[in-house]
């Protein structure tokens, strides 16, 4: 694998990556806790995780740079959750 190869992986995971962040960040506000937006989440997040293990499988990126992508991404997901179940346990 050439380095620009290598970039070009990394770019499409971490616009994958953002897409996915922005998805959670739009719909905090309106029904995180809905089924509907849940299996929404898990099948992006599983789509993501193949694309990761595809990468790291074919060298394009180390895992240790994949396992960073997701548990940024499953840590920003469950903060949003938290936030709003302490947001609807006030309410």
């Amino acid at each position: 694998m050439d380095q620009l190869q290598i970039e070009l992986a990394r770019d499409v995971l971490n616009d994958d990556a953002r897409k996915i962040t922005q998805l959670i960040e739009n719909q905090q506000h309106l029904c995180v806790s809905c089924p509907a937006f849940e299996e929404v989440i898990d099948t992006q997040m599983f789509g993501f995780s193949k694309k990761v293990e595809f990468a790291v499988s074919v060298g394009m990126i180390e895992e240790e740079e994949g396992q960073l992508m997701l548990s940024t991404l499953e840590k920003h997901l469950n903060d949003v959750y938290t936030e709003a179940y302490e947001n609807n346990s006030t309410n």
